[in-house]
């Protein structure tokens, strides 16, 4: 089975370069065109069986644009939104850096274990995502499309691979992350694929 982890569209937090965690921020403009670029690209080049979302908006409506192009429901999850990042949130990166400067550099030191103040750690959420992740794979499917967050993919690849450097890549607003499911458990394919980027098919036509 392969299962395509989808980074929802850009919001305005997303610009303006704000810890969004649990807040509940749409798609701007941008976002919803990701989104439809997303859509068509997915058609063009995957067979998706079923589509999963998050249960907050900016991943859900990503995944409802998603799923009206490919005649599919979208089946939300909560465990599957983004981490609480708790006292953060609202916050800019450098307003966090300047009010939480020992607290971050503890983060960026141990990001998978340490607690974000008022939030959560990332191993929980790696474990209340793979829990989702997990029952999604008891369905026999060619592949599943889960609309997710940053934070949950890269949960997810340090759950997988206890060597996996949490800082190394970028997942920009809709990227798409590969992970194939196999007995033997999961296998990451790709990582932070950028739609725009790929090769498969020339997408800028669908977008005029």
């Amino acid at each position: 089975m392969k299962i395509i982890l989808l980074r929802h569209g850009q919001t305005a937090w997303n610009v303006g370069r704000k810890y969004q965690g649990q807040t509940d921020i749409p798609l701007n403009d941008y976002g919803e065109k990701q989104a439809l670029m997303l859509a068509e690209f997915l058609a063009h080049n995957e067979t998706i069986d079923r589509i999963y979302s998050s249960d907050l908006s900016r991943a859900y409506r990503t995944a409802s644009i998603i799923a009206s192009r490919l005649g599919l429901d979208v089946q939300q999850d909560a465990r599957l939104r983004e981490v609480s990042f708790g006292r953060w949130e609202s916050l800019t990166f450098s307003e966090v850096y300047s009010s939480y400067k020992e607290e971050f550099e503890h983060w960026y030191r141990d990001p998978f274990y340490f607690r974000i103040p008022g939030g959560e750690t990332f191993q929980e959420l790696a474990l209340r995502s793979m829990a989702a992740i997990s029952e999604i794979t008891q369905k026999p499917s060619r592949s599943v499309a889960i609309v997710t967050h940053g934070g949950v993919i890269k949960a997810v690849l340090r759950h997988l691979d206890t060597h996996y450097d949490m800082w190394q890549d970028t997942l920009e607003t809709a990227s798409l992350t590969y992970l194939q499911y196999v007995r033997e458990g999961f296998i990451p394919l790709e990582i932070g694929v950028q739609v725009m980027c790929r090769e498969k098919k020339n997408i800028s036509n669908w977008m005029k």
